[in-house]
């Protein structure tokens, strides 16, 4: 069934997850080099202590976000085994398939 929209269609390759997992492991390196930036002595900040706690969460925000990329790519790149496994299990199984008689 189309729709008057037109159709949109999902490819999947092993090879374009296998690209995906290893741009995102990219990513998640690059998120894990960054840190929280080091404050200024300034009269406006309200404490020390203030600044702390703001640089705690924004470093344990970076080791969430690198945690989910990392596991992105992880999951990924399983996908891209998966698909590569299923896809030689099926060419076998279609192969030994009965061949029809022609006459």
């Amino acid at each position: 069934m189309e729709s008057s929209r037109g159709v949109s269609e999902l490819r999947v390759s092993d090879d374009g997850l296998r690209a995906e997992a290893g741009e995102c492991e990219t990513l998640a390196g690059k998120l894990a080099g960054n840190s929280a930036p080091t404050p200024a002595v300034s009269t406006w900040l309200a404490s020390a202590s203030a600044v702390t706690v703001s640089n705690a969460g924004i470093t344990a925000a970076g080791a969430r976000c690198t945690f989910r990329m990392q596991a992105t790519a992880t999951n990924l790149a399983a996908a891209a085994t998966g698909y590569t496994a299923n896809e030689a299990s099926s060419a076998a199984q279609l192969q030994g398939l009965a061949r029809p008689t022609v006459c």
